[in-house]
């Protein structure tokens, strides 16, 4: 039987759910779990979400949107420890997105809608090493974490989707050593791969150009996963911890030789991830619209070829465009059939977004609708000044949000501090990071603060969260996950 607060899971099926600020999201997720008998992992994303505390008291504008919540490494550690200990729940506790990556400003643009920008310099790379070393030397000072998912996305070549094969095979004989190309070439050429599940058997063969191509897009990536591995091991207990790697925030779906590709890869590297995170085609803060059918194919795909390796899906990008829309009509379902319910799901910034949209709901001139207000507008002011002045979280794609919102309020007034316009959707997480002149995360502090002295406020929050766990919890499966699954060490 697992005890209460913090522990390694193994690839068991289970939600994880980011806590950007713990003292608001965490009980009513922990009283869902307890209820419905789950174990469930917490998390928050490295270099965007969380951050050392030296990075979050620092008032270097550089350093602004590292961990944007607010929340430091030693805070989300030791609060979600704490909480679960309190309410005798087991969980897992993940440094979610550990991440080789240029800056913050560039994957939320990433995020949001803008285009994938490809590449990592030599100095990117050795800053974001030292920085990962930075994260978990405080991780370790806080009592460690369970799990870790390892990003390298921007080191994938996306620009060999655009080559013809004739080019491909040229560039690959010029660029990958010998030694590599035969090893590649006796390994995957010539060859049938079978992957069974109960849903069905796929055959896969791999050409020489296609081979080409994903080494060329691939190899580079996940050498850097290796590389990020054996930095964080310095600093947790052998046998302690899992890893997840992510593919997620690619823009394209995940092809079955791409992931039979990169498993394989990983695994000659001495790596086993618990989970994977393809490219399954969904999009931040966006509901699933597509055909769900072919959503139901792609997964079932790559279920198959991921439980070759030992290795559950892990879907990521959980939220949808609002707090009640569940990803989509139908999507979390789909999900769960799609992989007889072996999966993981990740939903971090709905949590958020629930207590925003309940504080627009109250009525004018009460303590939350007015601070709900003025979030709002800063933030709305915030971004304004950033496509003005093109600072760091500019892009075309925030400019055409900005534009649509305001062409909505000269057609209808009404639409005025929607809190589901798509710019106050996507840049909402804005008002955890911006400062007044004393360098105080003011607005941060205000949600804490009404959030315990309006009891009106924290009872619907707590009601609707609660609801919004146990909706996850049982259209995906999860739940008594805590009993259906048992580990066999066989030594022979």
């Amino acid at each position: 039987m697992l005890k209460a607060g913090p522990n390694y899971i193994g690839p068991i099926p289970h939600p994880a759910i980011g806590i950007r600020l713990p003292d608001i999201v965490l009980l009513p997720v922990l009283r869902a779990f307890k209820d419905y008998n789950v174990i469930g992992g917490f998390m928050l994303s490295y270099n965007r979400e969380t951050a050392p505390r030296r990075v979050l008291d620092s008032l270097d504008p550089k350093l602004f949107l590292y961990g944007h919540t607010g929340t430091s490494i030693s805070e989300y550690i030791t609060k979600a420890s704490e909480y679960s200990l309190r309410y005798g729940v087991p969980i897992e506790l993940e440094a979610d997105h550990v991440s080789l990556m240029a800056s913050p400003e560039k994957a939320i643009r990433r995020i949001a809608g803008a285009e994938f920008e490809y590449g990592l310099s030599d100095e990117e790379i050795s800053e974001s090493l030292r920085y990962i070393e930075e994260e978990f030397k405080e991780v370790k000072e806080v009592g460690g974490v369970n799990f870790v998912t390892i990003d390298t996305c921007e080191l994938i070549d996306l620009r060999v989707d655009f080559l013809n094969n004739k080019e491909i095979l040229r560039i690959y004989e010029e660029t990958i050593d010998e030694e590599t190309r035969k090893r590649l070439e006796n390994q995957y050429l010539d060859k049938t791969f079978t992957f069974i599940s109960s849903k069905k058997i796929i055959r896969l063969s791999i050409k020489k150009e296609t081979l080409a191509r994903l080494a060329l897009k691939f190899l580079k990536s996940m050498n850097y996963v290796r590389k990020v591995y054996e930095a964080i091991s310095k600093y947790l207990e052998p046998r302690t911890f899992g890893i997840e790697v992510a593919l997620d925030e690619i823009p394209k779906v995940t092809r079955p030789e791409e992931l039979f590709f990169y498993l394989n890869e990983l695994k000659y590297l001495g790596l086993h991830p618990d989970f994977i995170a393809p490219s399954i085609g969904f999009k931040k803060r966006e509901d699933y619209t597509h055909n769900l059918n072919t959503l139901k194919i792609t997964i079932e795909t790559l279920h198959t070829i991921a439980r070759s390796f030992g290795t559950l899906l892990s879907i990521h990008s959980g939220s949808g465009a609002h707090p009640y829309s569940d990803k989509g009509l139908g999507v979390w379902e789909k999900i769960r059939e799609s992989t007889e319910g072996m999966v993981k799901y990740k939903v971090s910034g709905v949590y958020i977004q629930l207590l925003l949209e309940i504080m627009s709901k109250f009525p004018e001139g009460s303590k939350p609708k007015r601070l709900y207000n003025e979030i709002f507008d800063t933030i709305y002011e915030y971004l304004k000044k950033v496509i003005k002045e093109r600072l760091g979280l500019y892009s075309k794609h925030l400019e055409k949000m900005l534009n649509e919102y305001e062409e909505s309020i000269s057609k209808d007034p009404k639409y005025l501090r929607n809190p589901r316009a798509d710019f106050f959707r996507h840049f909402f997480f804005l008002f955890q990071c911006l400062r007044n002149k004393k360098g105080v995360r003011y607005l941060r502090d205000k949600v804490l603060e009404i959030y315990e002295e309006d009891k009106d406020l924290k009872y619907t929050y707590m009601k609707e969260a609660y609801e919004l766990t146990r909706r996850l919890i049982l259209k995906l499966g999860f739940q008594n996950n805590i009993f259906k699954y048992k580990f066999e060490t066989l030594i022979t």
